[in-house]
């Protein structure tokens, strides 16, 4: 994720939260045994404890624990007793925390992730706060994607968006592509925007900012970068490109903002993926404010408004499903699920509504609850040249769903190799789970992003086109081998 695997948040709809209450060891049959007679002074029980402790929060609000099952087929209870045995011969705390980290990395999700109280004593040290943006959390993010220094093939088109997106002409064979470097999908890595933002607002640089004011300002900033992404891809077409080609390889993920790209780039309107959200008290608070919001939008002069009645409807439907309780910890002895804690049908990824075109939501307080997208400001683009889309094992989260919104609206070619797989992430910061004993921070997806095809997207996007990159190979083999795969593209 570059600084992590970055998640989107989500806003409105995209969720809520509750702290839930650990209830002692759980009842689901597992019980912590006495290891052998120790030799050291080592006491495993309280890593013990906290594995079981997980493993109930797992059984009761891991949103791809059906994936884990269903998809890919996982001996659950032989993990499980794997894990036990590792944490009774541990030795030292680190072998504790290196047989739970695992355990967790068994499951092959980029969203599962676990962060262990820091001992360092600087850490809490609060940093100076030298300006708006810095005290907001903008900074740069991002790694290079692929070296085209190393070519010979590529031109410049300069401009001022150039700093925030980097590429230029590439010639390749018949066909010239406009390449376009997307390094990171938040706003938050783009300070000098952030800068521009708040200056176009009229703030001071030095001002105190609330929580409505971070909103504000993260807004605009987007809609900076949007404008500029657009910006460049026009410039590419006026410069001579016969297609464009955006670059997301090593982009770790980001925002919500990740909404805006793939529309403002895209040669058709963009419809969006299911979604199923885990049946909590998390998602219950938030799918009841959204429908109090639809509710006053009815009442406020959009009582007619049959797509309101129909966003009501299904709101109605999604609150009584995520009322339905299941604890499905017994997986972790029987190796199969009883009941599933997601809730299905309901909601897309972008809100209640599947698509709204730019501007028709204006006006409605539910706006951003209906059609997330819809809290941006960009143009769907008339732009007819072909697209691609670049990606490799190092694309993640926000920076997948770009290219699988792309990919199952038909609206570009995807090609590299199979993405890092991370899916839905955490909706409005997910489901706090702290461990009770080494207060360690675990990280699980609540929610589910599923394909055209309805698979689950932490399968991670696989390319129409493959490119055979190997561990091995230098910078210069990665961009000779994308050349030759771009010369096969040109030549069709």
């Amino acid at each position: 994720m570059v600084d992590g695997l970055y998640r989107v948040p989500c806003g409105p709809l995209r969720s809520a939260g509750l702290l839930l209450l650990w209830l002692a060891v759980p009842i689901f049959a597992i019980q912590a045994q006495e290891g052998p007679t120790r030799h050291d002074t080592f006491n495993s029980r309280p890593w013990s404890e906290d594995f079981h402790q997980l493993l109930y929060e797992m059984g009761t609000h891991y949103a791809n624990l059906e994936w884990a099952v269903n998809d890919r087929r996982m001996d659950l209870p032989g993990l499980v007793k794997k894990s036990e045995d590792a944490l009774q011969n541990a030795h030292s705390d680190e072998d504790a925390r290196t047989a739970i980290k695992t355990f967790l990395d068994s499951f092959g999700d980029g969203h599962l992730e676990i962060e262990w109280p820091s001992s360092d004593a600087s850490a809490s040290k609060t940093k100076p706060e030298a300006d708006i943006c810095d005290h907001l959390g903008y900074h740069p993010r991002g790694k290079p994607g692929i070296d085209y220094s190393l070519l010979t093939e590529l031109s410049s088109v300069r401009s001022a968006e150039e700093k925030l997106f980097p590429g230029g002409l590439l010639k390749v064979g018949s066909r010239t592509f406009g390449l376009i470097r997307i390094g990171v999908f938040t706003e938050k890595g783009f300070p000098d925007v952030c800068y521009q933002a708040v200056q176009q607002m009229g703030l001071s640089v030095n001002a105190a900012c609330d929580v409505a004011c971070a909103d504000a300002v993260e807004v605009k900033t987007a809609d900076l970068l949007t404008a500029a992404l657009t910006t460049r891809a026009g410039q590419m077409g006026h410069a001579g490109a016969t297609a464009l080609l955006i670059d997301i390889t090593r982009n770790g993920g980001g925002s919500d903002w990740v909404d805006a790209p793939p529309r403002a780039l895209s040669a058709k309107p963009l419809r969006d993926p299911r979604k199923s959200f885990v049946k909590s008290d998390h998602w219950l608070r938030q799918l009841e404010d959204t429908l109090r919001d639809i509710v006053a939008d009815q009442h406020n002069g959009h009582a007619s408004d049959p797509f309101l009645r129909d966003a009501a409807l299904r709101l109605r439907k999604a609150i009584a499903a995520s009322k339905q309780p299941c604890d499905a910890s017994k997986v972790w002895v029987t190796g199969k699920l009883d009941c599933s804690f997601l809730a299905k049908g309901f909601l897309f990824a972008s809100g209640v509504l599947r698509y709204a075109a730019p501007g028709s939501l204006a006006g409605f307080k539910s706006r951003d609850d209906l059609f997330y997208p819809a809290r941006y400001a960009y143009t769907e683009s008339t732009n007819r040249l072909p697209r691609y889309v670049l990606v490799d094992k190092d694309t993640w989260s926000a920076a997948e769903y770009f290219a699988a919104l792309l990919q199952d609206n038909h609206a570009a070619t995807i090609v590299g190799e199979l993405t890092g797989g991370a899916g839905c992430g955490y909706t409005n910061g997910g489901i706090p789970t702290l461990l009770k004993n080494s207060n360690a921070d675990v990280q699980m997806p609540d929610c589910v992003r599923l394909r055209a095809d309805g698979s689950d997207e932490v399968n991670g996007i696989t390319p129409d086109v493959l490119i055979p990159w190997a561990k091995r190979d230098s910078e210069y083999q990665r961009v000779q081998k994308l050349m030759t795969v771009l010369s096969i593209e040109a030549s069709q």
